[in-house]
């Protein structure tokens, strides 16, 4: 059987996890600039948003981060400290659009505390000279499609883990199937919960929260759902299980988190590890989907299911995910030559 991979610090990372705003900004000293940071947040957040919470946190987190590291007032932050807190995250082997995103949000700060009448006219934006060009839209790495071998090469590694009988491997292979086989999103599969499963028709069907805000319920392929249930098994939650538990839950060794709800985060850190024994150089959540929709294309030869398949609103954005589609079916030629007697 293939060697077993070492993850000692499986889900040990709250960098993604239940973590509140609150304790987001806990991590600062200046109370002054917390407060600050935190009505930037709500002020500039859509409060119906069913992610309003996880938008605050994630907002704030990068700004604390910065304020934190450079342990200087706004007003005197000059653009070098901007461009080390750059560097640094480009070390920490972040995409360039993550990058980008994370000093627009502290540039988003400045430019909502430069407009507060204590600070118009006073107060200048570090980040306007040091944050780099906009990458363009799905040029990165993580959102190139992975080929059929290096799938398969994930898939090898994956099960030989859950086929050891270790809980971790079984979720993590279990969640590499749902996105593989669904083409959703990061957080679409990460916030599953078990009254989100439907069991109970010919086909599985899940319910999921799509980008938008859209509730969608699909069918999935079986698999999937066989999957879902053999880890709730091996985990012991089977029987336990209401509609509010999530599906994929932390089991660290360090008991940090027992019984939490498993971050997106962790479940990339886990995915880069297996990538690694697999033998592929680069691996991002998002591959999945546009590894999907590839498949599917080639598949049915039809940009507008593969749209449909993604759930876009639009063809544009599909064909931004498959950059050709295969050869397009023949579905009507056999009938026309029937009807024709030709």
């Amino acid at each position: 059987m293939s060697e077993i991979i070492p993850v000692p610090d499986d889900d040990i990372e709250l960098v993604d996890g239940e973590e509140g705003v609150s304790g987001v900004l806990a991590r600062l000293e200046n109370r002054v600039l917390r407060e600050a940071i935190d009505s930037w947040v709500r002020a500039t957040t859509d409060h119906t948003s069913p992610r309003f919470d996880d938008l605050l946190r994630d907002k704030a987190r990068p700004v604390v981060e910065f304020f934190a590291m450079i342990d200087t007032s706004p007003d005197r932050v000059t653009v070098d400290q901007v461009k080390a807190y750059h560097r640094k995250l480009e070390e920490r082997g972040l995409a360039q659009a993550t990058i980008y995103a994370m000093l627009s949000k502290i540039s988003s700060f400045y430019r909502w505390l430069g407009d507060l009448p204590e600070f118009r006219g006073r107060l200048v934006n570090p980040v306007a000279a040091a944050r780099p060009k906009a990458p363009k839209a799905y040029q990165s790495q993580s959102t190139k499609s992975l080929t059929d071998d290096e799938v398969r090469r994930m898939v090898k590694v994956l099960k030989a883990r859950a086929d050891s009988g270790d809980v971790v491997g079984i979720r993590d292979y279990a969640m590499f199937l749902t996105y593989i086989l669904t083409g959703l999103r990061r957080t679409e599969v990460a916030r599953l919960r078990w009254g989100d499963l439907d069991l109970s028709g010919v086909s599985a069907r899940i319910t999921y929260r799509a980008k938008g805000g859209d509730v969608l319920t699909r069918e999935v392929d079986d698999r999937v759902a066989q999957a879902m249930v053999t880890y709730l098994r091996a985990s012991g939650r089977i029987n336990t299980m209401t509609a509010d538990s999530p599906i994929w839950t932390s089991h660290d060794v360090a008991n940090v988190r027992p019984g939490k709800q498993l971050t997106s985060h962790a479940f990339a850190k886990n995915l880069k590890k297996y990538a690694r024994k697999a033998g592929l150089a680069h691996i991002h959540i998002h591959q999945t989907r546009h590894t999907y929709a590839r498949i599917v294309a080639d598949e049915t030869g039809s940009i507008v299911e593969t749209q449909d398949a993604l759930g876009h609103a639009n063809t544009t954005t599909t064909r931004v995910y498959v950059q050709r589609v295969g050869v397009k079916k023949d579905k009507h030629g056999a009938s026309i030559a029937e009807r024709l007697g030709l």
